[in-house]
């Protein structure tokens, strides 16, 4: 009796250790060492945000040839910081700081890789801008929001930051150009 229960324990640690891929190394990633393409006029950044779900570090996707409404997390792979964190180190890079007239509040609405294939993903990055006049004219001076697209995000998470550095930089480049259009920002 003593030796069958070894040998059946034997041979379940034996499947156990055969059986299952080892669990993948986690990996963490950021935005990249590059500053950005474009230099922001003059501005104040104030505050950057993110709603739920996209306020923590996890990496997001939607299968959207299946269900695009359904966010689902990459299992090992997460941000080094929250998006909002992320693309606030971006927004004062490109600021240098500089002190202007209007003050710069951003939410990101949306921070997601999106497959529209099993290989074929684009980065989404939503977001919804406020400027301010700062000083005794503190009024609202306009508020904006767009969606910056990069196409051909890859299959996977590695691919996918690589993608959202470039949406990010882009998204900088149009922010840029609308705040100098801003009279009162000037």
């Amino acid at each position: 009796m003593m030796q069958r229960a070894f040998w059946v324990l034997f041979f379940i640690s034996l499947l156990n250790g055969c059986g299952g891929a080892a669990p993948a190394e986690p990996r963490t990633f950021d935005l990249g060492l590059a500053a950005p393409g474009a230099s922001l006029p003059a501005v104040r950044i104030s505050t950057v945000r993110a709603v739920t779900p996209f306020e923590g570090t996890d990496m997001q996707y939607r299968l959207a040839y299946r269900n695009a409404a359904e966010i689902a997390v990459f299992a090992s792979s997460r941000w080094a910081a929250s998006p909002a964190e992320l693309l606030r180190k971006q927004l004062l890079r490109a600021a240098h700081d500089k002190q202007g007239k209007c003050v710069l509040d951003v939410e990101i609405q949306e921070f997601t890789q999106v497959f529209s294939t099993k290989e074929t993903s684009d980065a989404r990055i939503e977001l919804r801008l406020w400027l301010s006049a700062t000083g005794a004219r503190a009024t609202g001076v306009a508020t904006r929001g767009w969606s910056v697209v990069e196409p051909n995000a890859g299959p996977d998470a590695v691919s996918g930051a690589a993608a959202f550095a470039r949406a990010a930089d882009r998204a900088i480049g149009e922010l840029s150009r609308w705040i100098a259009a801003q009279p009162d920002c000037r």
